[in-house]
């Protein structure tokens, strides 16, 4: 057997009679992996066209705007039924009788019944395949070998033209049938410039009165009591892992990043025997998230057992209230300082150098502690009240 070829012997079903009309049977798509077909091109008279060799279809056929645009001759034939993949049948009327398609590698001559499809201009089916004999076939590679004349010829297809739309019937059908296979489903979308809307003026009094509060501050926050720590199992030994390898274009990323940490002020440069590798994750919107992985140091780290909320019991304190404002805090993490005896762990490597942080990053296994015990000392005054908090998410109700 060859190594790029599967085995297929092609058997055609004898075709049905209903009454005065001949019935067809024609399958033109089905989910991956699942039917057997190939697509190509090839040349009618000069004019290139796409032809499906389908192993679900019982007979050649070609559409009625192909056969016009080229001018072909069309012998009048009785009414008949074509069976297509979704179990309906259609009718049709009409055969072209000698019509050569010329591949690349051959050309070949057949009688088609006229039938439209928005698959290719001609399908070739079992009234074609079932003269070949053993045939070799690749669907995979969208690759025919077959024997013509005193010649082997390998009729290559283009896999490019095999992706199309189905009937959602067909996909039900093929699933059952044991396929398998997934569905997109794209719309047309209409772009429109955005608009500003008009915050009310006694919103923008209220913004204006404490507009120092949306101001960037300069330099660190100061240290607190809540400053983060990295408490270590005792005869944990120092960790220093390699960094990890990067793309050249994401060298270029860490680079960019590095320089704006530093120059915020929330890393400076190492001399740490600690070391983790950092890890760069795609954002939706194309950009990337800075990561340390600090898994290695998360597992010699003494756990902090700080209650975190739980959002059912949260939500049960809202009983009642019908207004709601939400703030959500900047750089929430990173108003939390790191504690100085522990900065050195947070060190993390890349191609290009050695860093620590001065503020708490993300990653490390008992920072969502940190923060929340920080807020809830800041708000607890007022939560139950009419103030509920999450991590770095602030409800205001009443």
């Amino acid at each position: 057997m060859e190594p790029d070829f599967e085995a297929d012997w092609l058997q055609h079903e004898a075709v049905l009679e209903t009454g005065e009309q001949e019935q067809l049977e024609l399958k033109f798509m089905s989910l991956s992996g699942h039917h057997k077909s190939i697509k190509a091109w090839a040349e009618v008279n000069g004019r290139r066209v796409r032809v499906l060799i389908d192993c679900g279809a019982s007979d050649n056929f070609a559409t009625p705007e192909i056969i016009t645009e080229l001018g072909l001759r069309i012998d009048n034939t009785p009414k008949f039924q074509v069976r297509v993949a979704d179990s309906t049948n259609a009718g049709g009327q009409g055969r072209c009788l000698g019509v050569t398609l010329q591949f690349k590698e051959v050309a070949i001559k057949e009688d088609f019944f006229i039938f439209p499809t928005d698959e290719a201009e001609f399908v070739l089916g079992l009234a074609w395949l079932d003269k070949l004999g053993d045939v070799l076939a690749n669907f995979k590679k969208s690759r025919l070998r077959f024997r013509n004349g005193d010649s082997m010829v390998t009729l290559q297809g283009d896999p490019e033209l095999c992706y199309g739309g189905m009937h959602l019937q067909s996909a039900v059908l093929s699933i059952q049938e044991g396929g398998e296979g997934f569905t997109v489903q794209l719309w047309p979308m209409t772009l429109q410039a955005a608009t500003v809307s008009q915050v009310p003026q006694v919103i923008e009094s209220v913004l204006a009165s404490h507009a120092k509060v949306f101001h960037t501050l300069p330099g660190l926050q100061p240290h607190r009591c809540h400053d983060h720590a990295i408490p270590l199992i005792e005869g944990a030994s120092v960790l220093n892992i390699r960094p990890y390898r990067y793309l050249h274009h994401q060298k270029a990323v860490i680079e960019l990043m590095v320089r704006e940490m530093l120059a915020s002020g929330i890393i400076r440069p190492s001399s740490s025997p600690y070391a983790s590798p950092i890890l760069l994750v795609k954002k939706k919107n194309g950009s990337w998230r800075f990561f340390v992985d600090y898994r290695a140091l998360n597992g010699i780290t003494v756990p902090d057992k700080f209650p975190i909320p739980v959002i059912d019991e949260l939500l049960d304190e809202l009983a009642g209230a019908t207004v709601f404002s939400k703030l959500d805090l900047k750089s929430g993490y990173h108003q939390i300082r790191m504690r100085d005896q522990d900065i050195h762990k947070t060190a993390f490597r890349t191609h290009e150098g050695h860093y620590e942080f001065l503020v708490m990053p993300f990653g490390l296994t008992n920072a969502p502690s940190s923060f929340q015990a920080l807020m809830n000392d800041i708000l607890k005054p007022l939560l139950r009240k009419f103030v509920l908090v999450f991590f770095d998410d602030i409800l205001i109700y009443s």
